[in-house]
């Protein structure tokens, strides 16, 4: 048997037991109360919970448009049906409007149970209609909320299958604040926010589109738009990313995305590649006051020191020659003269490190001598290629040098290597540099060390140059480093 919970206000207790035997026949397990006035209606709706209110039409202290005022009082969503023994069509009409679900004539009882079946399939619908459009509303509500806090504006627009826009559905209220505009503007025109790009942007905006509709693929574009402000008219930075899925119709594009604002980001980028251009250049002119010390002490070393050692090395001979018979003496005379010759050599060696004078020969003979001494210090085998002299002023020739005694450095120190091909080449204004060794090779994490000065320092001279250096792993093995 099927449970059912019935209120009814009726005053006669004949036609409240009728009543319950039609329910019951109709094989319901009724729990019914009977009410006859205001009050004691109330204190029913008040204690428990109704499938359905059946109600006469008239009673002597109440009444049925009574009993349905009271019962909308109380908020209760439940059906409200008037059993009456004779009621005018008007009445019954009037009573309908007011909100009542049915009505049914006492010698009539057979359309009681479909009425009550009805009402109830019906009050049940109104119920989950009000449930989902409490959800919707909340729904709507958070989605207004996140859309208000996003950085950007979410839009959901409509294009064909080659990218060409067709309708804006949805733009949230984030429009104003980024483009100046309502969202209504470009809900009327698919077009709006191909105008509201820079015209010398549109172009690449429109490329990108019709390259990720013709590929269905995500699209991610960066350029200028305007924006109104109460200053004026204005550009800005935007970022567009959306990704598309099939319309309800056959070549309609649907794409969710969002335009976010990233005048700031570009404006910090802006600043960090000005500031890294300083760098770069406050970074070569340190190295040219560098080199240029460098010549000078070198030039300091080899006039002054060298001078003063070569007039120590003459007064030497002489003291030999007038003093060299004495045995005790001469063999002090020739410690003097060793520790002078070593002192002579080694003046040599700094000046040549300062700054080589086999620069002062050529370019393409230094790079030769560098790689013929590298060879003859560590014994690796070192050849070197280089078809016809090439010229370089002299600041570019000692920063591709300083290099190029790097890459040789860094091989005698890690590579372990036996083998070492160097070739120069220049093709029009490009210089070549390419060292290869046959080592244990360099890797991107030898790369990344915190403590890589060396490699940092060669690609900040290779920038400052205007060029580049980059390093390979030949499939044979060992490193490729090549300087354009």
């Amino acid at each position: 048997m099927r449970p059912l919970r019935v209120l009814v206000v009726e005053d006669s207790e004949a036609d409240y037991e009728l009543l319950l035997y039609t329910l019951k026949r109709a094989r319901y397990d009724v729990q019914a109360r009977r009410v006859d006035d205001e009050r004691s209606m109330r204190e029913a709706l008040a204690d428990g919970l109704w499938d359905v209110v059946i109600s006469d039409h008239r009673l002597p202290t109440f009444s049925a448009s009574a009993a349905l005022r009271t019962l909308q009082s109380c908020g209760c969503e439940v059906p409200f049906i008037i059993v009456s023994g004779a009621i005018g069509e008007d009445i019954a009409v009037e009573a309908m409007q007011a909100g009542a679900d049915d009505y049914i004539l006492k010698d009539r009882l057979a359309r009681l149970i479909p009425a009550i079946e009805r009402c109830m399939k019906a009050s049940e619908a109104r119920q989950r209609q009000r449930a989902a459009e409490a959800a919707l509303r909340e729904s709507e509500s958070r989605l207004r909320a996140i859309t208000a806090n996003l950085p950007g504006m979410l839009f959901c627009m409509h294009t064909n299958e080659e990218g060409e826009p067709l309708a804006f559905t949805y733009a949230s209220e984030a429009s104003e604040r980024l483009f100046g505009v309502p969202p209504q503007t470009l809900l009327e025109d698919p077009h709006s926010l191909h105008r509201l790009i820079v015209e010398a942007d549109r172009l690449r905006f429109d490329t990108a589109l019709a390259h990720a509709a013709l590929a269905r693929v995500r699209l991610g574009w960066e350029g200028r738009a305007t924006a109104r402000t109460p200053q004026g008219t204005v550009e800005r930075w935007i970022q567009i990313e959306a990704s598309p899925r099939q319309g309800d119709r056959p070549g309609d594009l649907v794409w969710d995305g969002l335009i976010s604002d990233i005048s700031a980001l570009k404006h910090a980028q802006a600043e960090l590649y000005a500031s890294r251009d300083e760098l770069r250049r406050l970074s070569g002119h340190l190295e040219r006051a560098k080199e240029q010390e460098r010549a000078r002490i070198a030039r300091e070393i080899h006039d002054d020191i060298g001078g003063t050692l070569t007039g120590l090395r003459a007064d030497l001979a002489w003291i030999k020659k007038r003093y060299g018979h004495d045995p005790n003496l001469a063999e002090k005379l020739e410690s003097m003269s060793a520790l002078l010759d070593s002192a002579m050599q080694a003046s040599v060696r700094i000046a040549r490190d300062l700054r080589p004078p086999i620069l002062d020969f050529g370019f393409t003979a230094a790079i030769e001598w560098q790689a013929k001494d590298f060879q003859k210090r560590t014994g690796v085998q070192c050849r070197f290629r280089c078809d016809g002299d090439i010229t370089l002023d002299t600041d570019r020739a000692t920063a591709v040098f300083r290099i190029f005694q790097e890459l040789l450095t860094n091989i005698a120190k890690h590579a372990q290597a036996s083998r070492v091909n160097v070739r120069l080449e220049q093709n029009g204004s490009v210089l070549r540099l390419e060292v290869e060794d046959d080592g244990i090779g360099l890797t991107e994490e030898d790369r990344a060390k915190r403590g890589s000065y060396g490699i940092r320092g060669m690609l900040e001279r290779a920038r400052e140059l205007n060029g580049r250096l980059v390093f390979h792993r030949p499939p044979r093995g060992g490193t490729r480093s090549i300087l354009e």
